[in-house]
C-alpha cells in the first residue's frame, strides 16, 4: 500500500489568531490551536491513515521532537513524520511543496494550508488542496471538504 501524506501548515489552519494581534501561548509555551480545528483535524486521522509532514514556515525555528511534543500537549492524535525540506531556491510554498512531491514520488497526498501562491497549483495538483483561511482555519466546513476530495482522489 502507498503511504498517503498530509502536508500540513499550522497558520491559518490550527492557528488561527489574526495577523495583527499577537499569538496567545499555551502553559507549554508554543502558540494556541484552535480546538475546533484540532477537533476536525483529529477526525480526519481517525477516518484515514496519514504521515503528516509539516510545511509550516515555523519548522524552521523548532525541532521535530519539540512539534511532536506540542502535537501531544494539543491532544493531536498523530505524530509529525517529518519536514518538508527548506528548499532554499524555491520562491513559494507552492515551489516547496511541488519540489518536495516529485522528490520522494509521493503520489497520494492532500495538502491543508492558507498560502494563496498555492491557488496557482495545476489542476492535478489542486485537486488536493484544502485552502483555508487565517482566521477559520481547518474548520467543519473545510473538513468536510476534504473528506469529499479524499474520497475521490484516492478511496473510491
Amino acid at each position: 500500500m502507498k503511504r498517503t501524506i498530509l502536508i500540513l501548515d499550522l497558520d491559518g489552519v490550527l492557528i488561527t489568531t489574526p495577523a495583527w494581534k499577537t499569538d496567545k501561548i499555551s502553559s507549554d509555551g508554543y502558540s494556541e490551536f484552535n480546538m475546533n480545528c484540532v477537533n476536525n483535524l483529529n477526525k480526519l486521522l481517525q477516518k484515514f491513515d496519514f504521515e503528516i509532514w509539516l510545511s509550516s514556515t515555523r519548522r524552521t525555528v523548532k525541532t521535530l521532537a519539540e512539534f511532536n511534543r506540542i502535537f501531544k500537549n494539543r491532544n493531536i492524535k498523530s505524530a509529525i513524520k517529518g519536514f518538508i525540506p527548506e528548499y532554499y531556491e524555491c520562491n513559494t510554498r507552492k515551489e516547496e511543496i511541488l519540489r518536495f512531491v516529485a522528490e520522494f514520488e509521493i503520489e497520494q497526498f492532500l495538502i491543508i494550508d492558507d498560502d494563496k501562491s498555492l491557488n496557482e497549483l495545476d489542476e492535478k495538483h489542486k485537486g488536493k488542496l484544502i485552502l483555508t483561511e487565517l482566521q477559520k482555519g481547518f474548520d467543519s466546513e473545510k473538513f468536510q471538504l476534504a473528506i469529499k476530495k479524499i474520497k475521490r482522489e484516492y478511496f473510491i
